[in-house]
């Protein structure tokens, strides 16, 4: 058994914690249908998922899946460089790259993997890199991986990241191009004038504006980014990640990534699939019009709560601040049948938690009201 003081080290951390506000708990799903979520035996008004095409339960791809699971079986049993890739998911890494414009792909097992993958192993001790301070963990985790020097600019602070540009030469620039807290983006033609200017390796990761935003669902970052990592799990509604760039960075990757070589494989079906939900998102073009009009929407029915709103897409910010309340605000919402996630930190600053409320094409107007009442009836009760 391990010593009782490291036990009673384990508690006390869980116990802080919690006393802070940020205890975190597991909510145990049993059913979904669109936008609903089934909780505690009870159907509940979903705003926390990240299925924004809604193509995670489309019943077309979810037969097409379960025939070539009978056909392929259910793993890979092996890692990519032995015989866990299949012609499939080289096919699919060729589709990703040509329909996002960029030169090669790489599929990986996460998006958090992806990230953390792509920069432990392209960066060491010998590089300098500049951050967004609201990067997401996944990112911070490679670069502390990679051994790197790095710096934080404050955020979608253009000005402050090219006095930091003067001041310590940076291999690389790593953003987002949707921040998947704050809902907001970094102006990308500021983005592209400082990497003109200096001459950096711009690193975007595009995870939750890909398949929503830009052309065609081709995100915001085309033209600037030389590198971009996309997620299957969010609008493509599967699971695994990807990496769109040049060809020596795929092979690189492949030599000495060990996020990509010591890892099992995606099922031997993932590729067909891949190929399967890119022609899907290809064809959500009315999906995309109607959460940028229901985004618009939302910004200015949930303003009229009293909360600061931010995000300028899908994925909004209601600014609570106190990590006890926001967590009350969230419970009681459950209570209500209606689920919003209670951001707090570490997932953001401490002191600055937030409702994250997320959109998806299966939420309608009626959705936005309801959460717009409950939300104005739980702070107008908070006051009296």
């Amino acid at each position: 058994m391990p010593d009782e003081n490291f036990i009673q080290r384990l508690k006390n951390d869980i116990a802080a914690r919690r006393q802070a506000g940020l205890g975190r708990e597991l909510l145990p799903m049993t059913g979904h249908h669109g936008a609903r979520v089934i909780l505690d035996g009870q159907p509940h008004l979903n705003f926390s998922s990240n299925d924004f095409l809604g193509l995670a339960q489309d019943r077309d791809m979810a037969e097409k899946l379960a025939e070539l699971c009978r056909r392929f079986g259910s793993g890979s049993g092996s890692s990519r460089l032995v015989t866990g890739t299949t012609r499939s998911t080289l096919e699919a890494e060729q589709a990703l790259a040509e329909y996002f414009g960029y030169e090669s792909c790489l599929i990986l097992g996460s998006g958090f993997l992806a990230n953390l993958t792509l920069i432990a192993t392209l960066f060491s001790e010998k590089d300098t890199l500049l951050l967004d301070k609201r990067a997401h963990a996944s990112t911070v985790a490679g670069v502390r991986h990679s051994r790197a020097g790095f710096h934080t600019f404050r955020h979608n602070r253009m000005g402050h990241l090219r006095k930091l540009l003067e001041t310590y030469p940076a291999q690389a620039v790593l953003t987002e191009s949707l921040f998947s807290m704050d809902g907001d983006s970094p102006d990308f033609n500021a983005v592209k004038c400082l990497k003109d200017e200096f001459g950096f390796l711009c690193i975007v990761d595009e995870a939750h504006a890909f398949g929503v935003l830009g052309e065609g669902g081709r995100g915001l970052a085309g033209g600037v980014a030389d590198v971009a990592v996309g997620t299957l799990g969010k609008a493509f509604g599967m699971f695994g990640a990807f990496i769109l760039c040049p060809a020596v960075v795929r092979e690189h990757l492949i030599h000495f990534g060990q996020g990509f070589i010591y890892t099992t494989a995606l099922p031997p079906w993932h590729g067909d699939m891949v190929l399967a939900m890119l022609e899907r998102v290809r064809q959500c073009g009315e999906q995309r019009e109607h959460l940028r009009r229901l985004g618009d929407l939302a910004r200015e029915e949930l303003s009229k709560t009293g909360l600061c709103i931010g995000g300028n897409a899908h994925i909004l910010s209601l600014e609570v601040g106190d990590e006890n309340r926001c967590q009350r605000l969230a419970t009681k919402l459950r209570e209500e049948g209606i689920v919003v996630f209670a951001a707090r930190y570490p997932t953001v600053p401490l002191g600055q938690a937030i409702l994250r409320v997320c959109l998806t094409a299966e939420h309608d107007v009626a959705d936005v009201l309801r959460l717009r009442d409950a939300l104005s009836s739980l702070i107008q009760k908070e006051s009296t």
